[in-house]
């Protein structure tokens, strides 16, 4: 079983709902996340959207992160405003291909210009109904920030059922995860493991699952208490650093310099402080984080301001291969 990642943007929320609502059924909202499925010839989708933005810009810089496809949700009459940009500016930094899509009204049929010089520019546009239930998920490949090799799950709750024990609800970015798998807690400063004793998706048991999915994890051999600073499970082969160099491509929009500052950088699902240094006059940068996360070479990172007053996206990259 396998499934994919689609980031649902846009900050018109009724716009918003009158395309997930006829097509998925809504399965967990926590915080700002709300997950919405969708299951078509056999393939499990997850629809992504957050409800923090644009008070906070941490939901889909995250979202971007980890999903395989955008669809960009415009507002009612192509007002296009200020968060709007920096939302185009997000999926730019994150490289993520995508659609825009005009709910119940036709796109304007310039719509790429409204979004000049980031990746949306180049975005495909079209209408729909939001009552119709149909949808070509055609398009939806897998996306830029899938590993390699190995297995890897971001985890972003984990908690106590009683009779159950640990549980932690998260994505599989990468590979498989099979009952009975020993996973490694990241970070940890002991390298920690922890027995899968059951999985399920949408409340289903399952022996196995692919990435892209959205799963919840029954953990043996931890306390609650291991978990507190957990952000990702992997099967032991990621390299784990605290040190991240990347190709920095910094936004056009974004004005100040960012060596040498204290920022925030989107790894795929977490977001850490970290400092970020210039390696002499070329375009490389290198966050230090305050522990060690996972990296590998080709994964995506975003720069983030969460200080910054008006635009909180300094730009992304690429990983380079870690020495």
């Amino acid at each position: 079983m396998e499934g994919k990642i689609v980031g649902v943007f846009g900050t018109d929320a009724g716009a918003k709902a009158g395309l997930l609502d006829p097509i998925t059924k809504k399965s967990e909202a926590e915080g700002g996340l709300a997950v919405h499925r969708r299951v078509e010839a056999g393939v499990n989708y997850s629809f992504l959207d957050d409800a923090q933005f644009p008070e906070k810009i941490q939901g889909y810089s995250r979202i971007a992160s980890i999903a395989d496809y955008a669809l960009y949700v415009l507002p009612k009459f192509g007002k296009i405003s200020p968060p709007d940009g920096e939302l185009a500016v997000v999926l730019d930094s994150a490289g993520l291909d995508g659609s825009i899509l005009a709910v119940d009204e036709e796109p304007p049929s310039a719509i790429g210009s409204y979004f000049k010089g980031t990746r949306l520019e180049g975005y495909s546009a079209s209408s729909r109904s939001s009552k119709s239930s149909v949808f070509d998920l055609a398009a939806v490949k897998a996306g830029p920030n899938v590993p390699p090799k190995g297995t890897l799950i971001y985890i972003d709750r984990a908690f106590s059922v009683k009779g159950v024990g640990v549980v932690v609800l998260g994505f599989v970015l990468g590979g498989t995860v099979s009952v009975h798998d020993e996973l490694r807690l990241i970070p940890s400063t002991d390298g920690k493991r922890a027995e899968v004793r059951g999985i399920q998706v949408s409340d289903v048991d399952q022996e196995s699952v692919g990435r892209g999915l959205r799963v919840g994890l029954s953990l043996k051999g931890v306390e609650l208490k291991d978990l507190d600073k957990v952000s990702w499970m992997d099967d032991g082969t990621f390299q784990l650093s605290e040190r991240v160099p990347f190709s920095f491509s910094q936004s056009r929009f974004y004005k100040q310099a960012v060596d040498g500052r204290d920022m925030h950088v989107q790894l795929p699902g977490e977001i850490l402080t970290c400092k970020v240094k210039l390696d002499g006059s070329s375009e490389v940068v290198t966050a230090t984080l305050p522990s060690a996360a996972p990296v590998w070479e080709g994964m995506r990172v975003v720069v983030v301001d969460l200080n910054g007053k008006g635009l909180r996206v300094a730009g992304g990259g690429t990983c380079r291969a870690q020495s």
